[in-house]
């Protein structure tokens, strides 16, 4: 059976590079995305209706 050729690398979602520090992102993290979103949502909302 012949081997596949492997796929070709996909670029980083994200790359930071600050001097020493190097942070690499590969995918997009959804559960922590969705996480955070909704964190802002309701953080904004009950400043918004606190007023």
């Amino acid at each position: 059976m012949p081997k596949l050729p492997d796929r070709p690398a996909t670029p980083p979602l994200i790359e930071v590079r600050i001097g020493e520090l190097h942070v690499i992102i590969q995918r997009l993290p959804v559960p922590l995305l969705t996480f955070l979103t909704t964190l802002a949502g309701s953080v904004g909302a009950s400043v918004w209706f606190s007023r």
